[in-house]
């Protein structure tokens, strides 16, 4: 019996806890109170769940590579928070970053986010945990601070590095 469990250990258990550190199951994320912006991008209006916005970024890489644009950091703005907005009502655009002399063709739309003070929390990791890890960290600083969530939140993801950025300010 004692050999069976040294190969399911060597064989399943070390490998998969393996794979899970790599994919940042044990990363923690950094914050930080700082200036962030301006931020050009192109993008879609999503509206529904929020799971479901990496297809319509899938949709926004699509159009721009056939504009020959090279894609820089991907973005995503979320206005509703999910604890309280139906998953149906949940509101975001979603795109990546561009350059100012760019101007995208239809169905694509563009912003700028501004320049303004954010806490910012990073972390390098899959998705899978990265989102739930920046967010939990954002929610534990409002909440030690008694502050509350403001949005919205300002996605940034490049190089399995998610950056989410939540303004100290609410809009008027």
């Amino acid at each position: 019996m004692k050999k069976q469990w040294l190969y399911f250990l060597v064989v399943f258990a070390l490998p998969t806890l393996g794979i899970l550190t790599w994919w940042g199951l044990f990363s923690t994320a950094a914050i930080e109170v700082t200036e962030r912006g301006p931020y050009r991008y192109a993008y879609l209006s999503a509206e529904g769940p929020y799971s479901k916005l990496v297809t319509k970024r899938g949709e926004v890489e699509g159009v721009l590579r056939q504009q020959g644009v090279e894609l820089k950091r991907s973005i995503t703005i979320i206005f509703d928070d999910p604890r309280t907005t139906d998953t149906d009502r949940r509101r975001a655009r979603t795109g990546f970053l561009i350059n100012d002399g760019f101007t995208p063709k239809p169905p694509l739309e563009v912003d700028t986010v501004p320049r303004r003070r954010v806490i910012s929390a990073s972390i390098k990791a899959h998705p899978v945990f990265a989102y739930g890890k920046a967010y939990g960290a954002l929610l534990g600083y409002t909440e030690q601070r008694n502050m509350t969530l403001h949005l919205p939140t300002v996605e940034l993801y490049d190089a399995s590095v998610l950056t989410v950025e939540m303004p100290l300010e609410t809009n008027p």
